[in-house]
């Protein structure tokens, strides 16, 4: 078909019914595209006008795609996703010689940094930008080539890894046990518990490991909570209590001794620490390297 400009709907209505189809909303879309409920509504009014048909149907309460505008939307959000892809393209031309690691604040501090510095001493011509968010699985993935994070489940991307898997067990610092060597591992729990608030979905907490290991609830004299992985951890290693432990993320502090395990019990699931690869990452030589060389780390 050639292109005639009379054949286009308005681009701007496209973009709103997109938002509105996408969350079902048009209050959501509003939000989205920093608009009013009353632009979006209009735009979609005007969006049906031009082709005819009835896109939404429409209650007191809600909206919901009819048939026609469900079969619409299917088509026109792979072209306008396509789009964006390419002006994404246009305007960050790819960079062969640097690559773009998203990552989450536990990950980058605990695990990946270190493993940075090694990797720039092998690929001294390669540079790292990094990302760091606590939404790694919802990070836009034309904003980096590869990101690394946990997952419950194999995420979705152009290309996935599992790096390794998850085990959580207790540790605190040689201190700490050592201040209170006599008790049992029962009395050593209810110390002081160094508690993760609002982890990242599918994390253990204190609650969901004493479960996942059949175990009786702990309930400790005191505790700490704290908003971010990493800080929980410079606790534990100033000594201020027992804490959960993935035991990828400190192995650096395991294996230097600055903490240590205070027993065996381990539980495993069959969540896991991911790379994924974006389509943009994919067409990266310097991105290959990086993949293969992280895959093949001991850690694996």
């Amino acid at each position: 078909m050639v292109l005639n400009i009379k054949n286009l709907p308005p681009l701007n209505a496209l973009v709103a019914f997109d938002a509105a189809a996408t969350s079902v909303s048009f209050t959501q879309a509003a939000a989205k595209l920093f608009v009013t409920q009353g632009a979006i509504s209009r735009q979609i009014r005007s969006l049906e006008e031009n082709l005819g048909i009835v896109l939404f149907y429409r209650s007191q309460r809600k909206v919901r795609l009819t048939p026609q505008g469900s079969e619409y939307h299917r088509h026109i959000s792979d072209a306008l996703d396509q789009i964006a892809k390419v002006t994404f393209a246009v305007k960050n031309p790819i960079q062969e010689t640097q690559i773009t690691i998203a990552a989450s604040h536990a990950v980058a501090s605990l695990w990946l940094m270190p493993r940075i510095a090694e990797y720039s001493k092998a690929y001294p011509d390669t540079d790292i930008r990094l990302l760091v968010t606590d939404n790694v699985l919802e990070v836009d993935a034309g904003d980096f080539d590869c990101s690394i994070g946990f997952s419950p489940k194999a995420p979705s991307a152009y290309q996935v890894d599992r790096l390794f898997s998850e085990r959580v067990f207790v540790v605190s610092s040689p201190e700490f046990l050592a201040q209170h060597q006599a008790l049992s591992s029962q009395e050593l729990l209810a110390t002081r518990q160094l508690v993760l608030d609002n982890p990242t979905v599918g994390w253990f907490n204190w609650s969901d490991w004493f479960e996942g290991l059949g175990m009786a609830k702990v309930v400790p004299q005191h505790k700490v909570t704290f908003s971010h992985y990493n800080m929980l951890v410079q606790a534990a290693l100033q000594g201020q209590g027992v804490a959960l432990a993935w035991d990828h993320l400190l192995t650096d502090y395991l294996a230097i001794g600055s903490l240590v395990k205070v027993f065996e019990d381990t539980l495993e699931t069959d969540a896991g620490f991911y790379l994924m690869t974006s389509l943009v990452g994919s067409g990266k030589p310097a991105l290959d390297e990086f993949r293969q060389w992280l895959i093949k780390l001991p850690e694996h």
